[in-house]
């Protein structure tokens, strides 16, 4: 009789997944990928998800989070302030290009990073949230561990890349769900197709905006060494998902394969494979796409455009239709206090030596230098003649 039950399990779950798998093995997708349920955390499809893979800006996914959970646990507020720091207007693109002293917002620093994946602010938002960069990146780390993201490291709070810093489909994945859970005030961010500065608008480079029904969020991610990553998210008829692809060779495909894998995913209720809520195990070690993606002739066959231009041609994604889900961006706006923690910059403020003990004469009085014993019978001086 068990024997017989099992039997029929295993016959469901292949029926159930079965025509999910067929559509997705048409990506040919060689590198991990994941698709999941919101809300349930249910694996409906995935492929090496808990190989390890250079995040990118798929980092700032939890740059977002940390600072999220700064201003619920009322550390720093909305409005309190992020300074532009020379080491934050020294980080390569892409960035906003602020000068050193420049003060925004700290939701408008979150918006910059969300959609223009601004290296310059993503710096500068962890210093003002920790007061310090290695602060910050302790706090990621921190959340990681307590979230379950066993395959994920980090070292900066941008994405550029380090070989210490990974992550797998699964820990981004679980990272996405939970922001989304948690703070569902901030969703705007990621719906969001642009930011408009005075001078310029900058879209998002998540092509599933504007171009596949349903979708709202999350972020992209590109070094040479990870390849074209992204977390896309959707929602139909209530039900939300969330697609993750790695190491894909342009812009559009990533945008085209995050598309086929949430369509499959909508189309098929049923399939479930785990859950990103069990334990993960060890994946492999980060393979790096350098040599693949980043030669002159790579770089000259692909298609990657302008994110607000981009035609592609895709029966999983239709013609741009543009949004007016655009925010505008401005700086300065201060209303909130600075972090506590900024005080822990003041260890880059050298110490005064020592004064040397020196007499001032002042009129007809002698004062001796502050930390001298004599200080304390200090006459009062008589008039002056």
């Amino acid at each position: 009789m068990y024997r017989s039950n099992l039997i029929v399990s295993i016959l469901t779950v292949v029926f159930f997944i079965l025509p999910f798998s067929a559509k997705a093995e048409k990506l040919n997708l060689k590198n991990p990928y994941i698709v999941i349920d919101a809300n349930s955390g249910d694996i409906l499809a995935g492929q090496n998800i808990n190989d390890r893979w250079y995040p990118a800006s798929l980092t700032k996914l939890m740059t977002a989070y940390v600072t999220f959970r700064a201003i619920k646990s009322g550390k720093i507020e909305d409005g309190s302030p992020v300074i532009i720091s020379n080491a934050a207007r020294k980080q390569p693109p892409s960035r906003m290009g602020y000068k050193q002293g420049v003060r925004l917002r700290i939701d408008t620093a979150l918006k910059i990073i969300i959609i223009k994946s601004a290296n310059d602010v993503s710096h500068a938002l962890g210093e003002a949230v920790a007061g310090n960069l290695k602060n910050f990146v302790a706090r990621m780390n921190s959340e990681a561990n307590r979230l379950g993201m066993t395959n994920t490291k980090f070292a900066n709070s941008n994405g550029l890349h380090s070989a210490n810093q990974v992550s797998s489909a699964r820990d981004m994945a679980l990272l996405s769900a939970q922001i989304l859970k948690e703070f569902p005030q901030y969703a705007y961010m990621f719906e969001a197709a642009a930011i408009k500065t005075p001078v310029k608008t900058h879209y998002s480079y998540n092509l599933l905006l504007e171009r596949f029904k349903g979708a709202n969020g999350m972020k992209t991610g590109f070094v040479c060494a990870s390849g074209y990553n992204l977390v896309g998210s959707a929602t139909r008829n209530g039900r939300s998902l969330i697609a993750v692809v790695m190491g894909t060779s342009s812009q559009t495909e990533r945008a085209v394969s995050a598309a086929q894998l949430l369509e499959a995913g909508f189309q098929n209720a049923d399939a479930r494979i785990g859950n990103i809520y069990s334990a993960a195990s060890q994946g492999n070690k980060p393979k790096n796409m350098r040599p693949i993606l980043c030669t002159e002739q790579a770089r000259s066959s692909r298609y990657d455009p302008g994110a607000g231009q981009a035609k592609i041609n895709s029966p999983h994604l239709h013609p741009r239709r543009v949004s007016s889900k655009i925010l505008n961006i401005t700086t300065g706006g201060i209303d909130g206090p600075a972090s506590t923690a900024s005080f822990a910059n003041i260890g880059t403020i050298p110490v005064p030596t020592k004064r040397p003990k020196s007499v001032l004469n002042v009129g007809p009085i002698v004062l001796e230098t502050i930390g001298s014993a004599a200080t304390g019978n200090i006459p009062l001086p008589t008039k002056r003649p």
